[in-house]
């Protein structure tokens, strides 16, 4: 097992906090259940630029901190998958997709991590959460996280093609 560097977790650490203010600070809710964030933009870079494991390490870490620190309802368990799978993946998809680095390729990580997991594992814990259906909370939360998925690759393509020539 490759052991971090001290380089490594300040960066995790750093991008997990960036993560929280994005999510927790910089949000707009549009209901209980579906809200307009880019909290996961730093955890996706941290596995892209540091692996699957500091990614899932960033993803946990910003949820615990998040919820616990500035939530009113605090930390539920379950809904730490989503933000540790949203880590897990990028980095475990970056050998097959990201041998050429383009938009659309990126934009296939971000589809692949988290639109699928915001759909299928967010939607699912969050319906039985709230004890509504799992369509109806998919009618609401499919448009948003649509639109956020666009936005998000974006942005990941950008940021990660500048923080890769400044070889983090």
């Amino acid at each position: 097992m490759k052991k971090f560097s001290t380089k490594a977790l300040v960066l995790t650490a750093l991008f997990a906090a960036v993560s929280i203010i994005l999510s927790r600070f910089l949000v707009i809710y549009i209901t209980s259940s579906a809200r307009i964030s880019f909290g996961m933009i730093p955890i996706i870079l941290t596995s892209l630029l540091l692996g699957p494991i500091a990614g899932g390490l960033a993803g946990g870490l910003a949820d615990f901190l998040g919820a616990t620190l500035f939530s009113p309802l605090g930390w539920y368990p379950p809904l730490a998958v989503s933000p540790i799978l949203v880590g897990i993946l990028p980095g475990l998809l970056k050998p097959l997709l990201l041998k050429k680095v383009n938009l659309g390729r990126i934009g296939l990580v971000v589809f692949c991590s988290e639109f699928l997991v915001s759909i299928f594992v967010t939607t699912t814990i969050l319906s039985k959460l709230y004890g509504t259906g799992y369509l109806q909370l998919l009618t609401v939360r499919g448009p948003i996280a649509l639109g956020v998925l666009v936005v998000n690759s974006l942005l990941v393509y950008l940021l990660y093609k500048r923080l890769v020539k400044v070889s983090l």
